[in-house]
């Protein structure tokens, strides 16, 4: 895998039975395929079965890692454990079986719950064990669980990815890390942990502020741009034009990007089965403003941005995709 030091630097309607397609398909059942075996045999936790949690755990099994694994709804963790992880009944049995621990959370408040919660990972922490959150959160909690896990003696490493359920399957995830060096270098080395789930590691700094920072800057253009299409295509409906061609023609111009070509003909389509979805693009574009705020600078892009998201929540679309960003322009006005 690739490993580089990362510098900041910013240049710069459908029927109702269509709306409701993607909730017919249920979460994606992890991918079993074989995938190269990694280079070491290791044993490692993971924390958090989530839509990518899971598909994460299972690119570790399929490389021919041995995992342990936890989930706060222990079923979730039934299909792993037919795929060959073991399960055990809480955060701190995996950490103090576990060499590494990975953690994907939905959120900063699960994330420290996992940590600091009874029977969490902070009670087993200790000298020879490390942990890696993956976890998309705000940095003074990335903080608070560095310097907790630290003072136990054992690793931390903040490492949110880039990257959906897809590209977890396929080990193709971009990691964004920060915190203890040795760790990240321990774990991206060939045939180790993230090297098995990602092709992609950045180290950006010595504390987990680095790391929340840079991956909030991803979500800033991901999100924008996904809400720009959403509107372009809901104007180009109401204006009596063809979504398809018009996609044809951002597809052939300079404009062209795989996440809009993909996004657009989710949102064509009208199918919102989750790889990302809308309550957590959402919420990092709410970590993004309060980070805008705390250095006093204005994003007026990123708020409006925002609004969508919030309102496509508000239209009970949050466990969707955030394609559906596009239904928050549905309406029964007609083309003119």
């Amino acid at each position: 895998p690739q490993t580089e030091a990362l510098s900041l630097s910013l240049p710069f309607s459908r029927p109702l039975s269509v709306l409701l397609r993607w909730r017919k398909q249920t979460t994606p059942s992890i991918q079993t395929r074989r995938l190269p075996h990694c280079t070491a045999r290791m044993k490692v936790g993971f924390l958090g079965l989530g839509v990518m949690g899971k598909q994460m755990a299972s690119t570790l099994l399929s490389k021919g890692v041995q995992v342990t694994v936890w989930n706060r709804t222990a079923s979730r963790c039934d299909e792993l454990v037919k795929a060959g992880a073991t399960a055990l009944k809480t955060p701190a049995e995996v950490v103090d079986s576990c060499d590494v621990t990975h953690g994907m959370l939905a959120d900063p408040a699960a994330s420290e719950a996992v940590v600091f919660g009874d029977n969490g990972v902070l009670s087993a922490a200790r000298v020879g064990r490390s942990y890696i959150d993956h976890s998309t959160i705000d940095e003074e909690a990335g903080q608070r669980i560095f310097d907790a896990v630290k003072g136990k003696g054992a690793r931390f490493l903040s490492a949110p990815v880039s990257g959906g359920w897809r590209d977890a399957a396929k080990g193709e995830l971009l990691f964004i890390a920060g915190g203890d060096r040795t760790l990240f270098d321990k774990s991206s080395a060939a045939g180790a942990g993230m090297a098995c789930m990602g092709h992609k590691h950045w180290f950006v700094g010595e504390s987990p502020r680095e790391a929340a920072r840079a991956k909030l800057m991803l979500q800033i253009m991901m999100g924008s741009m996904v809400g720009a299409l959403a509107e372009t295509l809901a104007l180009t409906e109401r204006a009596g034009l063809d979504p398809t061609q018009v996609l044809e023609m951002l597809d052939a111009s300079a404009m062209s990007n795989p996440l809009c070509k993909a996004k657009g003909k989710l949102m064509v389509d009208g199918n919102y089965a989750p790889n990302f979805q809308v309550y957590l693009q959402q919420k990092d574009l709410r970590l993004t403003l309060a980070l805008a705020d705390k250095l006093a600078m204005p994003l007026p892009i990123t708020a409006a941005v925002n609004s969508q998201y919030v309102a496509a929540r508000q239209r009970g679309h949050g466990d969707a995709d955030f394609a559906a960003v596009r239904d928050v322009y549905n309406d029964k006005a007609q083309s003119k």
